[in-house]
């Protein structure tokens, strides 16, 4: 099994724009779905199909070749359909991948993405249907070039992302902040922003941020993100939900890498 720390090294055989544009679409998706940016999450949802279709055609050809960047593909579906007659590729080549690629693209132009006034706005659902469905070719790219099983691939998949978006850690049932550098009110918007439109408690808040006196953070930093109208604090219930101007600031100014 490949104990790769980056895309780089899992596809080292592919030529390297081919690399290159596979990791960058790839993380986009990821990290702007993490950062709740559903519409550029479905945007580049195409660019990382545009890729891919290119790695398929470089794996299949013979001398290696692919459609080189910057050269319109003109009818995505029709070129997908292509790997269909070759039958010395397994079905994941044939079929399955391609037609994933054709209905992702689909959804960057018809579902108000790729273009201006498209006839519904781009939502939730959608956007988890193309990291689900980018994350399930990415493993089976992987299973394809190293030859292992699903099982297998999945996880090496999981550990490539988990590298690059897991700055809030989930265990034994509490968060933690895993980009220390943050100070205590940056570590508080963080963890309200990956919770939310959830409310946290404001004692277990200054648990998760390991922050020593408790009456302080309520009284001095909750107190403080309640005045700039980043959070709404009810000291009564103890009640701490991020506002629009927190998510803003998260969005804006706290990097979701380590």
């Amino acid at each position: 099994m490949p104990t790769a720390s980056s895309i780089h090294s899992l596809f080292s055989a592919l030529p390297d724009p081919l690399v290159e544009h596979l990791e960058k679409s790839y993380i986009e998706i990821k990290m702007n779905f993490v950062q709740r940016k559903y519409e550029p999450s479905e945007l580049n949802g195409g660019k990382f199909c545009e890729v891919v279709l290119r790695i398929l055609e470089w794996h299949t050809s013979t001398p290696k070749n692919y459609s080189q960047f910057g050269i319109r593909i003109t009818d995505f579906g029709q070129t997908t359909r292509k790997f269909e007659s070759l039958t010395g590729f397994p079905d994941s080549v044939r079929f399955h991948i391609p037609k994933i690629l054709n209905a992702l693209y689909d959804i960057r132009n018809k579902r108000g993405v790729g273009h201006v006034g498209g006839d519904i706005n781009p939502n939730h659902m959608d956007a988890l249907l193309i990291v689900s469905a980018t994350d399930w070719i990415m493993a089976e790219l992987v299973r394809i070039f190293h030859n292992i099983s699903v099982t297998e691939a999945q996880k090496v998949v999981e550990s490539l992302i988990s590298k690059k978006i897991a700055t809030v850690w989930e265990i034994g049932g509490k968060k933690r902040v895993l980009n220390t550098s943050l100070k205590f009110d940056e570590r508080t918007l963080l963890l309200l922003y990956d919770s939310y439109p959830k409310s946290l408690q404001a004692g277990m808040l200054a648990e998760w941020t390991e922050y020593k006196n408790r009456t302080e953070y309520r009284t001095k930093l909750l107190g403080a993100l309640h005045r700039k109208k980043f959070v709404e604090y009810n000291v009564n219930t103890g009640e701490v939900c991020l506002s629009p101007l927190g998510i803003k600031y998260v969005e804006e100014n706290i990097s979701f890498e380590l």
